[in-house]
């Protein structure tokens, strides 16, 4: 039987997801092709609001990544059963250029600049869970990058 303390789990897992390196997009880590369109609009962050689809930059490739990202979402909230009635608000914050965290990045600045992914759930109570995840990101370029095969 779901529970929704469950959300908390599900908002860890789904920001370690969201900020790792198998996250990927057309075959590219899909964290530099964020960095690259937050960069491209001279913007520090990007908001993704994955209940409503509004974002803070109107873009046809954001909205190819919010589709993804929703489906990988929607996977995690049905392995566990959890109501859709349940969930209020699902907001995720890609913030750039961050100041440097031990926690969450590497000193070394060949690694990239530093980032956070902020993901907040909110249920129907009106409870939030709250996760940060972090690391060092490089904006997309695929001179510089290889990409994953089956693309």
């Amino acid at each position: 039987m779901p529970r929704r303390r469950e959300l908390k789990g599900i908002a860890i897992n789904f920001a370690q997801l969201l900020s790792g390196r198998n996250n990927d997009y057309l075959g590219y880590w899909a964290i530099g092709q964020l960095s690259l369109l937050a960069q491209e609009n001279n913007v520090g962050s990007i908001k993704l609001d994955l209940i409503n689809f509004n974002s803070n930059i109107d873009s046809p490739e954001l909205a190819k990544i919010y589709h993804q990202v929703r489906a990988e979402l929607n996977r995690l909230l049905e392995a566990q059963k959890i109501p859709y009635k349940w969930v209020k608000s699902i907001l995720v914050e890609f913030s750039f250029n961050q100041e440097y965290q031990e926690k969450y990045h590497y000193w070394r600045s060949a690694l990239g600049k530093h980032y956070l992914v902020t993901l907040k759930i909110e249920t129907d109570l009106g409870f939030v869970n709250t996760a940060v995840e972090g690391g060092n990101v490089n904006p997309h370029d695929p001179a510089k990058e290889k990409r994953r095969g089956g693309f």
